[in-house]
């Protein structure tokens, strides 16, 4: 399913994996500042329109300590709550205060999401560090140097979303979608299939491709002009008269 570029309508499907704080995420995607999401378990799905453009964000849970089995199911569950699939999910690394240290606790949350969605996941994905305000340049670097593994396996595709005395919300917006929008180009508009899908799609594949098999197996021995049947036909006459003298 092709998507089209924010300037030319069609449908854009986003999934937000990790602490997504006062949701400045979501808020840049939407460019909304007052959001009407609908709970779906520990998920929120918000929609919106932007210029022809429906976009859906679903934004899963941060990783918690106290209820460690729930939030993968969630994290698994919010692939799937905006079908057929996401274009691209925003893997979301805060970075707090300008001596704030890169957390352990939150990269190792942040794989930990990677994996409970499949490497398939990783080709979709780009790594959002999530700034709060004051945060400088050096404290930014820190993180992306921590988020060094993760990044390799996305293809080294991130955004740094901060606060900027020259950007209106308008155009920190329009940034963040058009890394989504280059993601979703590069990638064909294809979007993540939950792997329920990804399952049942492989097995009529699968399926598709044994009939197809048997078909021209088929086909092959019911064509009178089977060259390879004349042969030996040919073959076991030659060999019949040879035997006969």
């Amino acid at each position: 399913m092709a998507t089209k570029s924010s300037q030319g309508g069609s449908e854009l499907r986003i999934v937000i994996l990790g602490n997504d704080e006062e949701n400045k995420v979501v808020k840049s995607v939407l460019n909304c500042e007052n959001l009407t999401g609908e709970k779906v378990g520990l998920c929120t799905l918000h929609q919106s329109e932007r210029g022809g453009r429906k976009i859906s964000v679903v934004e899963a849970p941060g990783w918690d300590r106290l209820r460690p089995d729930r939030i993968k199911e969630e994290i698994v569950r919010s692939v799937s709550l905006c079908p057929p699939g996401p274009h691209a999910l925003l893997l979301v690394i805060p970075v707090k205060t300008p001596s704030d240290e890169p957390s352990v606790g939150e990269m190792n949350a942040s794989e930990m999401h990677m994996r409970l969605l499949s490497e398939r996941v990783r080709k979709h994905t780009i790594v959002l560090f999530a700034c709060d305000d004051g945060v400088d340049q050096q404290a930014i670097q820190k993180h992306i140097h921590s988020a060094e593994k993760i990044l390799e396996e996305c293809g080294r595709r991130f955004h740094v979303l901060q606060k900027s005395t020259c950007e209106s919300p308008s155009q920190i917006h329009e940034l963040l979608l058009k890394k989504i929008d280059s993601l979703v180009e590069k990638n064909h508009g294809d979007f993540f299939k939950p792997q329920a899908n990804y399952e049942l799609i492989e097995q009529k594949t699968e399926a598709s491709e044994t009939v197809t098999e048997l078909r021209k197996r088929r086909g092959s021995m019911d064509n009178p002009f089977n060259c390879e049947f004349y042969s030996t036909k040919a073959t076991a006459a030659l060999t019949f008269r040879l035997l006969k003298h």
